[in-house]
């Protein structure tokens, strides 16, 4: 593995908890169109929760967050299913179930 590729696995669990719980991206994120999807990058800093805003502006760490039917985690029935992608690396991923009556 190499350092970039560290860098988003050691990450991607934390930020994809903390843009699950922001209020502005969950706004966005429940915006979304079946199949649409949506980038975080460092050019969304203003809006990136401060807990993760270092480690994706200083590294450039770039990511699509997209809503799916189905993953290998299991959640609760009901739940939407919010799914974190490394722009770089697809094979680094992340989910959260999120309550769709929370916004």
């Amino acid at each position: 593995m190499t350092e970039r590729e560290r860098i988003y696995s050691d990450n991607i669990s934390n930020i994809a908890m903390e843009i699950s719980i922001s209020h502005v991206w969950r706004k966005r994120i429940f915006a979304l169109k079946g199949g649409e999807v949506l980038k975080l990058s460092a050019n969304d800093k203003d809006i990136i929760p401060e807990y993760i805003r270092d480690v994706i502006v200083d590294n450039h760490l770039s990511f699509t967050i997209q809503i799916v039917e189905k993953c290998e985690e299991e959640y609760d029935e009901g739940l939407v299913i919010f799914k974190f992608s490394s722009d770089e690396f697809s094979k680094i991923t992340a989910y959260s179930g999120n309550n769709p009556l929370i916004i």
